[in-house]
């Protein structure tokens, strides 16, 4: 039987400051000395580093779990118009939990879109520790950061979510942090402003809730141009990555154990998601 000869490395280049090592030539080489021993050194996840990065860089987020809600059609599977329990988006958002997250690569690459003419709005990579385990359509709440939305209510909107509201309170999409400005039109057609703390005080729970002054200068119906400040809330748009599960085979084990590591999953801000339902991420 013909011997195969193995091929010798080239030897290395060197360019000025630099030597480059050339990877060997394709061709002829003996296989015999590439077959993986399980018994010698393996490098191996260590998720007590991953923990410890989460801990140190995560964000304080309130994370809800979605459940469909039992509105869905049996026939169509779509939500009813008319609940007051989803709002008609089909989910309903619960059991919230204080956790720390991971969030990395906001809107990366946006490069690539100013050729296109695309743009990759409000995505995110959210990362937690493997014993929460983030599902598909799982809301995430920033605590700690503040951004701004604007958006047209109606005063006195009484229907879903909003029908459960204390008289005399009205709700926007989002927990309301701070109010920037909220413009309305006067019985003369003229744009005015409401005065914050005259008109309404904005609640514990981040709701409007108007005051005397307020209901005799705004009549019920009257639509409001609400700016204001809240904290971002992300969706969860994949799968989460079950299948980072790693079998560990350090030296202190006696046998390979396998281990949950960290799960991952993409998230997009969720007035991207849905569009028209008020208040229902971060609960009624």
């Amino acid at each position: 039987m013909t011997e195969i000869k193995k091929i010798a490395p080239p030897a290395p280049l060197v360019k000025g400051n630099r030597t480059v090592r050339v990877p060997p030539t394709v061709g002829e080489f003996d296989t015999s000395e590439v077959v993986p021993d399980s018994n010698k050194t393996r490098a191996d996840f260590r998720e007590e580093e991953f923990t410890k990065a989460i801990l140190q860089h995560g964000k304080h987020v309130v994370w809800r779990k979605a459940i469909l809600c039992v509105c869905l059609s049996e026939t169509t599977g779509q939500a009813s118009l008319d609940c007051d329990e989803c709002d008609s988006s089909g989910y309903l958002y619960i059991d919230p939990l204080d956790i720390q997250a991971h969030m990395a690569a906001f809107d990366a690459e946006t490069k690539l879109f100013q050729k296109f003419g695309m743009w990759q709005e409000g995505s995110v990579s959210v990362t937690v520790m493997a014993k929460y385990r983030l599902g598909y359509r799982d809301s995430i709440e920033l605590k700690d950061s503040i951004m701004s939305f604007n958006e047209i209510l109606k005063k006195g909107n009484r229907r879903g979510t909003r029908s459960k509201l204390p008289a005399s309170t009205d709700s926007a999409r989002y927990r309301i942090a701070q109010v920037t400005r909220m413009a309305f039109r006067t019985a003369a057609g003229a744009t005015a402003f409401a005065t914050p703390g005259q008109d309404f005080v904005i609640t514990e729970h981040g709701w409007i809730e108007w005051t005397p002054v307020g209901n005799a200068r705004i009549a019920a119906g009257t639509l409001l141009s609400v700016l204001y400040d809240h904290h971002p809330v992300y969706i969860v748009v994949s799968w989460p990555h079950a299948t980072r599960d790693d079998l560990s085979g350090r030296k202190a084990s006696l046998k390979p154990n396998v281990i949950s590591l960290p799960i991952q999953a993409m998230a997009k801000l969720d007035f991207i998601v849905d569009v028209n339902t008020p208040a229902r991420t971060t609960g009624t």
